[in-house]
């Protein structure tokens, strides 16, 4: 089994891809980005695809959900990893002596409350947190630093100054597991997520949510995402509950397929466990000079 995923080696979508393994046998494949890294998916060189969807801190990843919109892809399992971000360096140093610190733009915005403490350092972007760590390491300027987990500062030898500097100590992401669509799946999951447009009316929304609740599903997440062809006008991203069971399913999609215009079904999928929060801890001292 080969999983792709955004990133290099010590990103958490590496942890991700081993907790969806479940012990088995698998190897994983890095991309630089998440276009790539469905199109990879789509030409079969993976077998699966991790895709962050949703942050605990920073709400939902809207430049992964974007790419789903129109793509024959499933779902098939979500997974939920505990984010820890750590200040990391290549050697001990003074946090004054910090001048800049790269990270993806989600871990930099989850550290928002941290990082505005100390308006010495300039706050850049960067492709990937594993990534981010890899670059500082090869970097001829010991000034800056990145934001990545601690199990990343391990992996490349590099020097963890704080950790849990969340500004969320429960911050969480989530993770969808995506195969390429090939059949209908009949066996029923525990949620379903879909994407659906429809000619704006109104009331269209209350309509849209009023079918759900007739045939008792419970709609966990809804989000509107602009329409790229049409200025203005959005369509929606829906999680809901299959607790109603297959045939409660079944006849609410009938009824939403005669007011919309499109519906893409993108996973069937099992209930991922979101992770125990005890001890949670924030902006833990590790260096002492």
């Amino acid at each position: 089994m080969l999983i792709g995923y955004q990133g290099v080696e010590g990103s958490y979508s590496t942890i991700a891809c081993q907790k969806f393994s479940e012990g088995n046998n698998y190897q994983t494949k890095g991309y630089p980005t998440f276009p790539l890294l469905v199109d990879a998916l789509l030409h079969e060189e993976v077998d699966y695809i991790a895709l962050p969807v949703e942050n605990a801190t920073s709400g939902p990843i809207t430049r992964t959900i974007d790419l789903l919109k129109y793509v024959d892809v499933t779902a098939t399992d979500e997974i939920y990893v505990k984010i820890d971000h750590a200040l990391i360096t290549k050697h001990p140093i003074e946090l004054s002596e910090i001048t800049k610190v790269y990270s993806h733009p989600e871990a930099l915005k989850q550290c928002d409350t941290y990082l505005s403490q100390y308006p010495h350092i300039e706050v850049i972007d960067y492709m990937d947190t594993a990534g981010a760590v890899e670059m500082v390491k090869h970097a001829a300027d010991h000034t800056i630093a990145s934001i990545a987990g601690s199990h990343a500062a391990a992996l490349y030898g590099m020097t963890v100054m704080q950790e849990n500097i969340n500004d969320n100590p429960f911050n969480t992401t989530r993770f969808l597991f995506f195969k390429k669509k090939k059949e209908l799946v009949n066996q029923i999951q525990d949620k379903t997520s879909m994407y659906v447009e429809a000619n704006h009316s109104t009331g269209l929304l209350s309509d849209m949510l009023h079918i759900f609740k007739k045939h008792a599903i419970d709609v966990l997440y809804v989000m509107p995402r602009p329409v790229q062809s049409e200025p203005f006008a959005y369509g929606f991203f829906i999680d809901i509950d299959n607790g109603a069971g297959h045939e409660a399913l079944h006849m609410a999609l009938k009824e939403l397929e005669d007011s919309c215009t499109y519906i893409n079904i993108l996973g069937n999928y099992r209930k991922g466990k979101i992770p125990a929060y005890k001890g949670a801890l924030q902006h833990e001292k590790l260096v002492n000079r």
